[in-house]
């Protein structure tokens, strides 16, 4: 077999409870690593959040996280940031309407009005340190407490927001004219992989430029019906769907 390209998507896809991963789902993927397939994590996570429940059993060959950090082998491919202005705009949304704002960058997540999603640093008490240079936080992506309306999206043009009503009653909020599929078309045009030689897993609404960039792809069993038509295979289970 030709060696293909493979992403797999974290929450719900890899990544359940309690950060658990299914030994099936480890062997699996690492026996397909062995066939000589390359394998990635594409996450809507930041880089820093790759936890090491992912990386303790699998020698994934990379990363595409947040659509705008892309990574092989250690090397760093490709990283886009959120400006400065739009980083202020958010964290003074967050306070004005008390909303958790999840500020996510390359090496550490920072959290404005609280956190309720993962261990991160609360600068809301430090944010006139943190808000001189922007920049120097790296941030790629935010997140935020809840569903985003139309109205409130349009206070940030230069990110995509994107609500997840289905399961986690939260948004997050990626740069403009980044998707999912942005990392997968880098790294086919490095390896000069065709399109029917790229796998996808996904399992939700930010998948969907991943599902329908991928030759083949694979929604999990309880993927919200929407994304019927962009997959290939709904699998039979959640946990193991990926093994």
């Amino acid at each position: 077999m030709e060696n293909c390209l493979v992403f797999f998507d974290v929450d719900g896809t890899l990544l359940f409870r309690n950060n658990y991963i299914s030994p099936r789902t480890i062997a699996q993927i690492n026996r397909l690593r062995g066939a000589g397939h390359r394998i990635f994590i594409n996450t809507g996570r930041c880089r820093a959040l790759i936890v090491p429940e992912l990386t303790r059993s699998i020698s994934f060959d990379g990363f595409v996280c947040g659509s705008t950090y892309v990574e092989y082998h250690g090397e760093v491919l490709h990283s886009k940031r959120i400006d400065p202005d739009t980083v202020r705009a958010v964290c003074a949304f967050c306070l004005e309407r008390g909303v958790c704002g999840i500020l996510e960058g390359e090496r550490q997540v920072y959290s404005v009005g609280g956190s309720v999603f993962h261990k991160t640093l609360d600068i809301t008490d430090r944010l006139d340190e943190y808000m001189a240079d922007p920049d120097e936080m790296r941030l790629t992506k935010v997140t935020f407490s809840r569903p985003l309306t139309p109205d409130e999206a349009a206070f940030f043009p230069a990110l995509r927001i994107i609500n997840f009503e289905y399961k986690d009653q939260c948004s997050e909020g990626i740069l403009a004219g980044y998707t999912k599929a942005f990392g997968m078309e880098l790294l086919a045009k490095r390896f000069s992989v065709p399109r029917e030689r790229i796998v996808a897993f996904g399992d939700s609404v930010n998948d969907i430029e991943m599902l329908q960039y991928a030759g083949t792809s694979v929604i999990m069993q309880t993927a919200d019906h929407l994304l019927d038509v962009f997959a290939t295979f709904r699998t039979e289970s959640d946990v193991e769907g990926v093994a």
